[in-house]
């Protein structure tokens, strides 16, 4: 029987976590985590969906429609975001784990279980934009949890309000947290381990930049 890694707990106390995992020579559950990551995904992208969230880009369209196409669209936007949720918890979680197992002298089970938790706090995120969205009309960009709004006062470019909107606490928190972790599981320079999730963070924010400035609307 080996050592469950308790997500909660991986929050608030990863140096006492962090050493745990080290010293154990299995974990596990993983899968069950992993799946109820998954499912915890779904549901909140789900929620995201059934409130419009994301689909701002047709929402000019959306008026030119009959009601029942109306409908029919509404419930494939959140059927779709429900896999999008899906897909994107297992991105996630399997996906910089893969990178990161190339890099640093770390079993992939164990990275696997820093990432359940950098996964837990972006959909916790995810979570509390929702209501933000719903009673103040805030979208990404103007998100209070990302630099965008202090970019939007400072600059007219899009690309670079896109690029500071990918900046968010939340994700300055996944980045302490690997870092915690992975210095204490790996063997490598805490220097290294630096520069690289400073390097995979800097990619990620810059590819959804990227992706945030293609008008999805006129190719629909």
């Amino acid at each position: 029987m080996g050592y469950r890694v308790p997500l909660l707990r991986g929050l608030r106390e990863p140096y006492i976590i962090s050493h745990q995992v080290r010293k154990e020579e299995s974990l596990s559950g993983l899968w069950q985590q992993g799946l109820f990551l998954t499912l915890l995904a779904a549901f909140i992208y789900g929620i995201s969906g059934f409130f419009g969230i994301g689909s701002e880009m047709v929402s000019k369209k959306l008026i030119e429609l009959p009601r029942s196409d109306y409908e029919t669209y509404k419930l494939l936007f959140g059927l779709g975001q429900v896999g999008w949720g899906m897909v994107f918890a297992n991105i996630t979680m399997f996906l910089p784990a893969l990178f990161f197992w190339t890099l640093i002298d770390v079993e992939f089970r164990k990275i696997i279980a820093v990432q359940f938790i950098v996964l837990f706090i972006y959909l916790l995120e995810k979570l509390l934009s929702i209501p933000f969205f719903i009673f103040m009309g805030l979208n990404k960009d103007s998100s209070l949890f990302s630099f965008g709004i202090i970019a939007q006062s400072l600059t007219s470019i899009e690309l670079l309000i896109h690029l500071f909107s990918s900046i968010t606490l939340f994700q300055i928190w996944t980045f302490v947290v690997q870092y915690k972790y992975f210095k204490v599981l790996s063997e490598r320079d805490p220097r290294f381990i630096l520069i690289m999730l400073l390097g995979i963070h800097l990619f990620i924010a810059i590819v959804s930049a990227l992706l945030s400035t293609i008008q999805f609307e006129k190719i629909i």
